[in-house]
């Protein structure tokens, strides 16, 4: 008997174990896999260590521009790979450690829940005050596009060899990513995208702006894939408005989103599913079958690993009783191109024809990105017409770390006055954050 028993060791499930451990109540967690989820062993960390190599490689590439001679600069895939292994595994361990110190069960295995308060794990029978649901979700992939040989992001990690040609199937967040590592690895890279645009949620300056940087890259919007044939290569027909393009590639990635992971028997019980095919979930991230709870991707609609980790606290604080609401407002988005891109606040097409002050600073015109030879991108500040921060976006080096206090800032209500009353210091890329919501005035020292 456990007061809180999880199922799935994600971000969402792990996390709310140990808060809940901390809380003082007795708990258990099932995870089939690898602790830590898809974020850790697949995911947000596969992802960001290849990124952080494929930047290494950029940086020395560019060394003559800091006056550093580099010659004959090269990578090695394998051990990029070993690399990105060794930081999963201490992760995982890591995970594993602080589940133990902190008292938590581990089964390794699938649960299965068989009603409110009873879960089955392998043969056992095991009774539970509460269940949080923290299944996690996977690749979507349309049925024609299931064929042999066709990659997900699950699946890219692992490579032994890379493909001469690449086709990326979706132009958000995890396409362009992917689409940053294998182009600079050398790969012909070619993105589709069904919206007139790649990273369509981003705001419209964020999306000319790449397609400026990765002019590598081939682009096809307002498109879709039609037809896919593994032939070997794979021979796929491309829809577009102005008639079909008929393509070649050695390997296709499907990066259209993910698809929640929901245990049939809730279905069989009867929860309330919502739009996004996911848990539906109230703000304390309670489902409609009382006794059971639900975090993380299988909820559907935040897709994020640190959505996940805030709703699995949220749900642990609530079972041990405290009052804690999830908060969506200040949610940021975070892609780690290079210059690294960031948002938070209102979406971005709420701003279209809408009545809010914009202040925009460039990049190319602060001092700290000058020393480190960055040019491309910007910081832009948006608040409504009493002078409260609504929406900010980054697009410069450090713009996932900087988006911080764009959240903070629209968390606690703050306006630009508030925003620009600390002392920034000099040189940083802070500095464009001030130098944005200074330009809402027109105050902006050094805009050009």
């Amino acid at each position: 008997m456990y007061d809180v028993f999880i199922i799935g060791a994600g971000p969402g499930g792990y996390g709310a174990a140990i808060r809940a451990a901390k809380n003082g109540l007795s708990v258990a967690i099932a995870e089939a896999k690898a602790l830590g989820g898809i974020c850790t062993n697949k995911g947000c960390i596969p992802t960001k260590t290849y990124i952080e190599s494929i930047n290494l490689l950029k940086q020395i590439k560019n060394s003559k521009r800091f006056g550093i001679n580099a010659e004959g600069v090269s990578f090695d895939l394998n051990s990029i790979n070993k690399r990105k292994n060794r930081i999963v595994s201490r992760l995982v361990k890591g995970i594993d450690y602080l589940l133990k110190e902190n008292n938590v069960k581990i089964y390794p295995s699938k649960a299965t829940i068989i009603a409110p308060g009873r879960v089955r794990v392998g043969q056992d029978i095991i009774k539970a005050g509460t269940i949080i649901v923290a299944t996690g979700s996977r690749p979507k992939i349309p049925t024609f596009m299931n064929v042999p040989g066709i990659w997900t992001s699950d699946d890219v990690f692992d490579l032994k060899d890379l493909p001469s040609s690449l086709l990326i199937v979706g132009g958000g967040v995890i396409g362009i990513e992917m689409a940053d590592i294998f182009a600079t690895l050398g790969v012909h890279v070619t993105i589709v995208e069904a919206m007139d645009r790649i990273l369509p949620l981003e705001d419209i300056e964020v999306s000319k702006e790449i397609e400026k940087i990765y002019r590598d890259i081939d682009i096809i919007t307002s498109a879709r894939l039609s037809s896919i044939a593994s032939t070997n290569p794979f021979n796929v027909v491309i829809t577009t408005p102005k008639g079909d393009i008929q393509l070649k590639c050695q390997n296709v990635l499907v990066c259209i989103g993910r698809q929640p992971n929901l245990p049939k028997e809730l279905i069989d019980m009867g929860i309330r599913i919502n739009n996004a095919y996911g848990i539906t979930v109230n703000k304390y991230m309670e489902t409609s079958i009382q006794g059971i709870y639900a975090v993380g991707d299988v909820t559907g609609e935040y897709m994020l690993a640190y959505v996940a980790a805030k709703q699995g606290l949220v749900a642990a604080q609530n079972i041990a009783g405290e009052d804690v609401c999830m908060d969506y407002r200040s949610i940021p988005s975070v892609i780690f191109t290079q210059p690294e891109i960031a948002s938070v606040g209102i979406p971005a097409d709420e701003l279209i024809g809408k009545d809010y002050k914009i202040g925009i600073f460039p990049v190319s015109a602060l001092g700290k990105a000058r020393t480190i030879e960055a040019n491309s991108g910007f910081a832009k500040v948006v608040a409504n017409q009493t002078g409260k921060i609504k929406r900010v976006t980054i697009m410069a080096p450090h713009a996932t770390e900087l988006i911080s206090w764009g959240g903070l800032a629209i968390d606690q209500g703050l306006t630009i006055d508030e925003f620009l009353r600390p002392v920034y210091p000099h040189p940083t890329m802070a500095e464009i954050l001030k130098e944005a919501s200074e330009d809402i005035f027109g105050f902006s020292t050094h805009k050009p």
